[in-house]
């Protein structure tokens, strides 16, 4: 999400990350947000709820990979004339997986993406995942906080501190806890290696009294009373600070400084496109 310097300090593929955007056609991301949207009056993150059927979406993308797109749904167990607006949350990850993977990558990144599978259909991906890695040779990053059946899915670990820096990274048979969690059996040894980096940061934010903050998209929004130097929309009104509260600003003009109020209607509405 933010560019870096230098202008190539981060290469996939040998094109830039950031500019190149011939990587679309070689890198393939899947996240939990697909299919989410954001409307008026109802709430934040809405499941896409278009009354078209899975054959319907994407249509040329899945009619240029005939042989793929049967692998996956037989793989999936994904029915071509479901309509997504009568789909559960696991029936429309399911088809989201099917439109993501359908075109082969070079580069895959997959970010908690088997949320709201069941068991079966997990497990069947997570083993297609290698099949395609082994066969050609695709590189698959998968960031995840669930580690069931992953004890022996992954070729190297990269751990990301909640400072977000890399804590650890490399091969797995060159880290030594694991290494020792094999020996003894652990029945679940990435939920051990997890829980032994993790539990630590848990810890001294717990001591520290430091909480996360929130996430969410409305998490994000501006903030209205926030002019930006005076450049800011609404930066005609005027305002005055009182004596009794000198470090507050008070608008005179009637307005309250409400989100409305200092971006506008385009503002309010730019929010639930």
């Amino acid at each position: 999400r933010h560019l870096s310097k230098p202008e190539n300090g981060v290469m996939v593929l040998g094109l830039n990350a950031f500019r190149d955007t011939k990587l679309n056609f070689h890198r393939a991301y899947l996240d939990c947000d697909w299919g989410m949207r954001t409307v008026a009056f109802a709430g934040a993150g809405v499941p896409l709820m278009a009354d078209i059927p899975v054959h319907g979406m994407m249509q040329k993308l899945q009619e240029s990979y005939p042989e793929r797109r049967k692998e996956l749904v037989e793989m999936l167990g994904i029915d071509l004339n479901w309509r997504m607006h009568q789909l559960s949350d696991g029936q429309r990850r399911r088809v989201q997986i099917m439109l993501g993977l359908i075109r082969p990558f070079k580069v895959l990144f997959l970010d908690e993406i088997t949320t709201s599978l069941d068991v079966c259909v997990r497990q069947d991906l997570l083993r297609w995942l290698i099949k395609e890695s082994d066969e050609r040779k695709a590189t698959i990053m998968y960031a995840t906080h669930i580690f069931d059946g992953l004890d022996d899915w992954a070729t190297n670990l990269c751990y990301l501190t909640d400072k977000g820096q890399c804590g650890w990274q490399g091969k797995l048979e060159e880290l030594e806890y694991y290494q020792q969690l094999k020996v003894e059996k652990h029945p679940a040894k990435m939920l051990a290696v997890a829980d032994f980096w993790l539990r630590k940061e848990l810890e001294a934010n717990r001591k520290a009294r430091r909480y996360e903050k929130a996430q969410g998209e409305l998490a994000h929004t501006l903030d209205p009373t926030d002019r930006q130097g005076g450049y800011a929309s609404g930066r005609a009104l005027k305002m005055e600070v009182s004596e009794e509260k000198k470090d507050e600003p008070v608008c005179n003009a009637g307005r309250q400084g409400r989100l409305s109020d200092i971006m506008g209607n385009s503002g309010i509405m730019s929010k639930h496109v």
